[in-house]
């Protein structure tokens, strides 16, 4: 179908964005609708056909925990058939509309009267329409439109399965991973750094480090020596808006206890022992104990005796009682 330029272009109604952003300033912008556009190819009129008539709009913005006095401005609905004459009525319905969301029937602006939580609900999905004031019949298709909630930043990251208890063996190279913490954040994480949290160590170092990204905690010195220190209380903490200044913060604690490996050799507590043997001794009749002591725990406690050396190292036997870890002296046969 060809047009002529003196065509009557149909009336759109024109949907007026309003975005906010965190503790900035609002702004106003107008989708126009789109006129029908010609074009001249080697004398020929190509007309391009505008899509089907209704709203044009976009996605509108409201502030979450607005505290402010006044009800917070949204955005304006305007018809290209609104003369300013008041004979054109907007409607607003749909989640919250009347309640949350109140509109000025005959300027269009909505405004919203109610502080709203963007952790609780996230977007509200509304239907706007104008309609003629004396016949009360439409002018447009009624259409559907968002009102996102804005992230501000109001929620501290948490830390939920601590506090932790873990292990790590003794002597363990630097750098030997020991626990991955993760905070969460239930601000937007699509919008800002609100939701960008950066981990630190507050109280573990220099014995531990944490990654800031990851929070992957790490041993960060070299031969740590269970028998020297067993226990670590180490504190991590989360902070959002990237680590900035302003950002909230969660902690947790994670209990870090040295495991023990077999790093020490059993020793006696003195050179020499003086035992004495009745001449009426019998043979397997026991002489004396001795004992070594191990700073190792565990099994790598655990010792055997032997007799390696001597004047009496065919008189004598020596074994092991497992649960003191004594070493009993007997006699082998008699001389």
């Amino acid at each position: 179908m060809k047009i002529t330029s003196t065509s009557c272009i149909c009336p759109v109604l024109v949907c007026l964005c309003f975005v906010q952003r965190c503790y900035g300033t609002a702004h106003h912008s107008s989708i126009k609708g789109t006129r029908n556009q010609t074009k001249h190819i080697e004398g020929e009129t190509e007309v391009h056909h505008r899509p089907k008539r209704g709203w044009v709009w976009n996605q509108f913005f409201v502030l979450e925990e607005h505290m402010g006095p006044d009800p917070q401005y949204v955005g304006k609905l305007h018809s290209n058939s609104d003369k300013g004459d008041g004979s054109v009525k907007y409607i607003l319905t749909g989640e919250g509309a009347g309640t949350i969301f109140i509109i000025d029937d005959t300027t269009g602006d909505i405004h919203s009267t109610k502080s709203l939580d963007r952790e609780q609900k996230t977007h509200y999905v509304l239907h706007a329409q104008a309609i003629d004031r004396r016949t009360n019949k439409p002018l447009e298709p009624e259409s559907e439109f968002i009102i996102k909630v804005q992230d501000i930043n109001d929620n501290a990251p948490k830390f939920t399965d601590g506090p932790y208890i873990v292990t790590v063996p003794e002597m363990s190279d630097m750098g030997t991973s020991v626990l991955q913490v993760t905070a969460t954040d239930a601000d937007d994480p699509t919008y800002g750094n609100s939701a960008r949290v950066v981990y630190s160590i507050l109280q573990g170092q220099p014995y531990f480090s944490v990654d800031p990204k990851t929070g992957v905690i790490r041993t960060a010195l070299h031969n740590m020596d269970r028998e020297a220190r067993e226990h670590y209380s180490v504190v991590i903490q989360a902070k959002d808006m990237a680590g900035q200044v302003g950002g909230l913060s969660g902690s947790t604690t994670v209990n870090i206890t040295l495991t023990d490996v077999n790093d020490n050799p059993p020793r006696f507590p003195q050179k020499h022992y003086q035992l004495y043997v009745p001449e009426s001794a019998q043979v397997g009749s026991a002489v004396g104990k001795i004992k070594a002591n191990d700073a190792d725990t565990g099994s790598n406690a655990d010792m055997t005796y032997s007799i390696v050396n001597g004047d009496g190292i065919g008189i004598f036997s020596i074994s092991t009682d497992k649960e003191t870890r004594e070493g009993i002296l007997s006699l082998k046969k008699v001389k």
